[in-house]
């Protein structure tokens, strides 16, 4: 297939991680497809304002090259936008139907791309495609995932260029993000960026580490999180930084898409929260830990071990049997919870911050090996292509 027209839509619930997604998508397939026309229709736009400086209150805008639509446009708009060749409903969103009559008889191709798993089933499911009933229009799934049956993560070149950036311009950045911490080259630093989480462990543990350490905190619900905890705990108040024994917290105000991918690439770790956090902090290959959307019936349990069986299969010839446990022992202790709270949790921290050095040399592995084998975007693109 030429791909002419491409359209994208995205179904904002209560987070940054689904137009996260599909803003880096979007600007990625113009990039790949300069010669197509990109649009990108969204319920709402305060989230999309957050990570884009350039975004206004208005229901229909051009930036960098791609139209950015709300739904309620679409609605009152359908029959003059018409529909595309090519439609990416982005993780089961409800397109409206205004669109959808019209698409059945006019569009040849809708991909449903899903959330990202890590669990066995989703090989046999991706790419399967479900009848719709109606006219020529045929829906195919597509799956991410950690392996290359699937349909990959996304290491979008944007991205990847970025780090490069970073690490060839390294004290320009460093001193860009990290400037005003002293002595930078003899503390830990590293992002904290979570939903609703006790964190009192974490402290405890890490005021008995011979190194100072800084903590980015990022995120509302990760700011409220510590300052719970810091009301029932001796520290000391210096305006935007907390003190606690070796540990400096400081809050940070919210970073643009660029912006954020640019400091956890010069942070010493990563600790994420969501699906597209998660995996920006895995191909920077750094020392990282993931928080899960918390499901019902541990549900995400599921997905830790999925991911951990995927991680420790590519790594498994490098690493030694005592990493394998206790990395996989964080993981699954520091997600395990029935929901999201301030119960504090059992998972211990200390052999996480003592073998940093250990965890990224691992962890590069497993980037590289998801970035040549595991691309989601040129997976997409192959598949639009020969279609």
């Amino acid at each position: 297939m030429e791909l002419k027209t491409l359209d994208i839509f995205c179904e904002i619930i209560d987070n940054y991680g689904d137009i996260g997604v599909v803003y880096r998508i979007a600007k990625e397939l113009d990039k790949i497809f300069p010669n197509s026309k990109i649009r990108v229709f969204l319920n709402r736009l305060e989230e999309f304002k957050k990570i884009n400086s350039q975004v206004k209150d208005t229901p229909c805008q051009i930036i960098d090259g791609i139209e950015y639509i709300t739904f309620d446009y679409v609605q009152k708009k359908a029959k003059e936008l018409s529909t595309s060749q090519v439609i990416i409903e982005a993780f089961g969103c409800k397109i409206p139907d205004e669109y959808m009559e019209i698409a059945y008889g006019n569009s040849e191709l809708l991909i449903n791309l899903e959330y990202l798993s890590a669990e066995d089933w989703i090989e046999d499911f991706h790419l399967q495609s479900s009848p719709l009933g109606k006219e020529k229009l045929k829906k195919v799934f597509f799956m991410p995932g950690f392996t290359e049956k699937s349909g990959g993560i996304i290491a979008d070149s944007n991205y990847l260029e970025r780090i490069e950036k970073v690490i060839k311009n390294r004290d320009f950045y460093t001193k860009k993000y990290l400037g005003n911490i002293e002595n930078r080259d003899k503390k830990i630093v590293g992002t904290l960026f979570s939903y609703e989480k006790n964190f009192t462990t974490l402290f405890e543990e890490v005021k008995k580490l011979d190194r100072e350490v800084v903590i980015l905190a990022m995120g509302e619900k990760t700011q409220e999180s510590l300052k719970k905890i810091f009301e029932k705990n001796l520290i000391e108040d210096f305006r935007n930084s907390l003190k606690y024994g070796k540990i400096e917290v400081r809050f940070l105000e919210f970073l643009n898409q660029e912006e954020y991918e640019e400091l956890i690439n010069v942070v010493d770790f990563n600790f994420v929260r969501g699906e597209d956090s998660f995996i920006r902090a895995v191909l920077t290959g750094k020392p990282c830990m993931w928080h899960i959307y918390c499901q019902e019936d541990y549900a995400h349990m599921d997905k830790i071990e999925g991911f951990l069986d995927k991680y420790k299969r590519v790594i498994k010839g490098f690493a030694t049997e005592e990493f394998l446990v206790n990395m996989e022992k964080f993981f699954k202790d520091y997600n395990f919870r029935k929901e999201n709270s301030l119960e504090l949790g059992k998972e211990s921290y200390l052999y996480f911050f003592e073998n940093l050095t250990e965890i990224e040399k691992n962890n590069s592995i497993f980037r590289d090996f998801l970035i040549q084998k595991c691309n989601l975007i040129n997976k997409l693109k192959d598949f639009i292509e020969k279609y």
